[in-house]
């Protein structure tokens, strides 16, 4: 991965330009688009996700999953979040999770964002987008739930050097989910999930409930035991405190 590296300047979204010049070229997969300033970052569900120019990381990856069956795509999410993951874990002291989907923690604080969009034709997977927003050296936030490496570390780093590891670390979960470790990624993504197993307060439409995270199902639905009770829930269904019941 990596080894097609297209940089711009500026762009609105990395995802929406890397998907318009994939398809004007054949890009090889493992791609990369990156840039310093996105004007119109997109994270889920049409959030915005906004990143101090040259502070960050900012980037997407054009991957081609033509061996992975339609209704598992929530592995993607998967292997992403996890290879983010771990190279966060090997730069802090405090405990990184994994936010359902694929929001990164530093204990309660986001410190990166994944956007993953894929074009299918038919039953099969033409390309896979995995646009990734990472807060590095930023210092000053407008949300008071963000934060950065440099803030957890007091380390100033440096972005090149931690693109190559985030893509590693992508092309090694990649490689394991192509050779059929698709059980190791589901395992290491549960244990990975903040809030897993503990009693928290949630909302959804429903109404105010306790619940415990069990994980996520085979469709990337996040399950809630609520008593004896199993619930599913897709993204904007469910909402979560931060601090669990004392």
């Amino acid at each position: 991965m990596g080894k097609k590296l297209v940089y711009m300047p500026e762009c609105h979204s990395t995802n929406t330009l890397a998907l318009e010049l994939s398809q004007k070229q054949d890009w090889s997969e493992g791609a990369v688009l990156i840039t310093n300033h996105q004007t119109k970052g997109r994270g889920q569900q049409g959030n915005v996700w906004i990143s101090e120019i040259g502070k960050n990381l900012t980037f997407s990856v054009v991957l081609k999953p033509t061996f992975l069956p339609i209704k598992d795509q929530f592995l993607l999410n998967m292997i992403a979040s996890l290879a983010v993951k771990d190279v966060v874990q090997s730069k802090v002291a405090e405990k990184v999770s994994v936010k359902w989907p694929n929001d990164i923690l530093i204990k309660d604080l986001k410190v990166c964002g994944i956007l993953i969009e894929n074009q299918i034709q038919g039953t099969t997977f033409t390309k896979s987008i995995i646009g990734i927003g990472m807060n590095i050296n930023q210092k000053g936030f407008h949300q008071n739930r963000a934060t950065s490496l440099t803030l957890q570390s007091g380390i100033e780093y440096c972005l090149q050097d931690l693109l190559e590891e985030v893509l590693s670390s992508l092309e090694k979960w990649y490689i394991l989910l192509r050779q059929n470790g698709t059980h190791r990624v589901k395992n290491s993504y549960h244990a990975s999930m903040y809030g897993i197993n503990e009693i928290r307060n949630f909302r959804s439409d429903d109404g105010d409930f306790e619940g415990s995270i069990q994980g996520v199902d085979d469709y990337g639905r996040l399950v809630i035991k609520k008593g004896k009770e199993v619930l599913h829930f897709n993204t904007k269904e469910v909402q979560f405190d931060f601090e669990p019941f004392k």
